[in-house]
């Protein structure tokens, strides 16, 4: 079976490991866990169930691979934006804006993964390993917010409240944009993008001390070009 850890080499067809994966991710998105089988994948692909079991040996695994390739998106994007220059507003800011413009241009990968896996899995105690490891790439994706903030916090440029307890409606503001959000058939990639620098405009908003800090805001938000 492959795993997302794996090159293409080692999977002889990482290109059509992808297919599988965005395919998945759409019927996942679309109809539920529990409706959504290897043949409808199959199907939506055009393919043979033989090309879904040359990859993965159950829904269980293709549903846990989903949560690995969106979360490995999200921390590959984001990791070095927490890590970089700029103050603790910049930084939150430009981690903010990038990860929702993943969310909104992959939204079928990213919505399986922010809608949890735990009700479909929990149960299921062969899938237990693997469910701890997609939790905790989670939470580690979660604490490079977290210790942003608590930067911010420190430096004053945030309220006064523990840095995990910002991080929820934080992270809230920006993931419930996977339940309202459907892009329009003719909608413009600029289009989507202002909807993105919005929605981290919000949520950056309800961290800041001063919330009617328009400079400090448009400095944050605008100073990276992150396309």
């Amino acid at each position: 079976m492959a795993h997302a850890s794996q090159t293409p080499a080692e999977t002889n067809g990482g290109e059509s490991r992808d297919e599988i994966l965005r395919a998945a991710a759409e019927l996942f998105m679309e109809f539920g866990y529990a409706a959504t089988s290897i043949d409808a994948v199959a199907q939506r692909l055009g393919a043979t169930k033989g090309r879904i079991y040359h990859h993965y040996r159950s829904k269980a695994d293709l549903f846990f691979d989903v949560q690995v390739a969106a979360m490995s998106r999200l921390t590959d994007q984001v990791e070095p934006l927490a890590r970089g220059p700029g103050n603790a507003v910049e930084r939150l800011a430009a981690m903010a804006l990038r990860h929702t413009q993943i969310l909104l241009n992959e939204l079928p990968m990213q919505k399986v993964a922010v809608q949890g896996l735990e009700r479909h899995l929990l149960q299921a105690s062969s899938a237990a390993k693997r469910l701890r490891a997609v939790v905790k790439m989670r939470d580690d994706y979660e604490t490079l917010f977290v210790e942003v903030i608590d930067d911010g916090i420190r430096a004053g440029a945030f309220i006064d409240l523990p840095a995990k307890l910002l991080s929820k409606p934080f992270f809230g503001a920006l993931n419930w944009a996977t339940i309202w959000y459907s892009q329009r058939r003719l909608q413009s990639a600029e289009a989507v993008d202002d909807i993105a620098h919005a929605l981290a405009a919000y949520a950056l908003r309800g961290l800041l001390k001063d919330s009617n800090n328009e400079a400090a805001r448009e400095t944050a938000l605008f100073r990276y070009d992150l396309g």
